[in-house]
């Protein structure tokens, strides 16, 4: 098989270096790798994730005035029975269930929690240079947790954001892995970064672990609870 005669070059300079001058070619090689990822890859990702945040304590406040207004319109049945509640109720509700559409609207732009595993799995299994080790559902969580809830409290109305996460780990090089990154961010049915860690293992083969999760009304993975 014929050489390439530049990277013949390449290789006899590298060779001739000392091993502590291969070490700190190592040691850049790998700065720079997790800064490539950082910068063009999970920077925009953090960006998306703040502007999520704002858009979802905007909606927790709308939920927790709508909890509001029943606390106050069950304090006005006792005290004056008389009054037509029947129609304030009823406005109350159709508001609390155009607030629910919303947020099912909002989330059919996500990829849904079902479709999420299936997918990674197989963009994963596209890659010949990538090796799956693990993948694995986490538990689901509010978006939002409202931590200053009491039991004995008024609940609020049953709806919200559920964050359904996954945990992906596995093995590859450097370009393999950025193409599989950049193939999930280029999906029309988008998702959330929540962690990112690229370990090298033994040159060019690293390690890969990431959590990304997806947005539902749903406050269960499907099969998890029986309703």
């Amino acid at each position: 098989m014929a050489t390439n005669p530049r990277m013949e070059q390449y290789r006899e300079k590298i060779a001739a270096f000392s091993d502590r001058e291969k070490w700190m070619i190592l040691v850049t090689g790998f700065v720079l790798i997790v800064g490539i990822l950082d910068f063009f890859v999970i920077q925009p990702l953090r960006d998306q994730r703040a502007v999520l945040e704002q858009q979802t304590i905007s909606v927790r406040n709308q939920q927790a005035n709508f909890a509001e207004q029943q606390t106050d319109l069950l304090a006005q049945i006792q005290s004056d029975p008389a009054m037509n509640l029947e129609q304030r109720i009823e406005g109350l509700e159709k508001a609390i269930n155009n607030k629910e559409n919303e947020l099912k609207e909002y989330t059919q732009s996500l990829v849904s929690p079902v479709e999420m595993t299936e997918m990674l799995h197989s963009l994963l299994t596209e890659r010949k240079g990538l090796k799956l080790i693990e993948l694995e559902n986490l538990k689901v969580t509010p978006l939002l947790e409202d931590k200053g809830s009491k039991k004995d409290d008024q609940q609020t109305p049953d709806f919200g954001l559920y964050r359904h996460p996954v945990r992906l780990v596995f093995e590859g090089n450097f370009s393999d892995t950025l193409e599989y990154l950049q193939k999930l961010e280029q999906l029309p049915n988008k998702f959330y970064w929540h962690r990112f860690d690229y370990q090298v293992l033994e040159y060019p083969k690293a390690q890969v672990s990431i959590n990304i999760y997806t947005l539902s009304t749903q406050q269960w993975w499907i099969g998890d609870h029986e309703s």
